[in-house]
């Protein structure tokens, strides 16, 4: 008769054991899989932001590209001096962006501001002045542009000039109509009517002179 009687805790964990033993390389490789899965999406994302990046750059460039075409010809100084206000200022507006990066086109910039000067100083003056009380040149431009559809070279303190009186027919012509033809004679009329009183004098004493 055998005696012997088997631990239940010690076969549970034996059971428990052997379970582990076979569960173990089945977890490790899951683990395994979802850290290469998650490697790759980190690539893949690098690589998205890589040539979301790379796009964005060629776009910069051919936005500069396209830029350097409109204010490369501000630096040459036989287009410049035939430049009219409007070319002057699409030249500047395309230099201002780069002007702190690209040396060509902060030349551009300072080149169209002189010619600004020369075709309208006036707007120019406020412009300068607005610069001056440290107004960014974007900002400046912008408040001044206004300015540009003004009289380049107001001249003050000059009077109006003195326009001669109108003859009465005039004046009632330039009135609101309608008027009759008869008004318009009779203006006329009268004028001639003053012309002759004016006149008679002169004849007269010219007949008593007569001897």
């Amino acid at each position: 008769m055998n005696d012997h009687y088997a631990d239940p805790l010690r076969e549970a964990a034996a059971h428990g054991m052997q379970k582990v033993v076979q569960v173990a390389p089945t977890a490790a490789a899951a683990v395994q899989v979802w850290l290469h899965m998650k490697a790759q999406r980190v690539r893949e994302q690098a690589e998205r932001e890589r040539q979301t990046a790379d796009a964005l750059r060629a776009k910069q460039r051919a936005a500069h590209r396209a830029a350097r075409l409109q204010w490369l010809p501000a630096n040459d100084p036989a287009w410049l001096r035939t430049a009219d206000v409007l070319q002057v200022s699409r030249a500047w507006g395309a230099a201002l962006p780069y002007a702190t990066s690209d040396p060509g086109a902060e030349r551009a910039l300072l080149r169209c501001e002189s010619r600004l000067r020369e075709l309208h100083p006036y707007a120019m003056n406020r412009y300068d002045r607005l610069r001056v009380e440290g107004h960014a040149p974007e900002a400046a431009m912008r408040e001044v542009a206004p300015l540009f559809g003004r009289e380049p070279r107001p001249r003050t303190g000059y009077p109006a000039p003195v326009r001669p009186q109108l003859p009465p027919a005039v004046r009632l012509a330039q009135e609101d109509f309608p008027h009759t033809i008869d008004k318009v004679v009779e203006a006329g009329g009268s004028v001639k009517a003053t012309a002759g009183a004016t006149a008679k004098p002169a004849r007269t004493a010219t007949v008593n002179r007569l001897p």
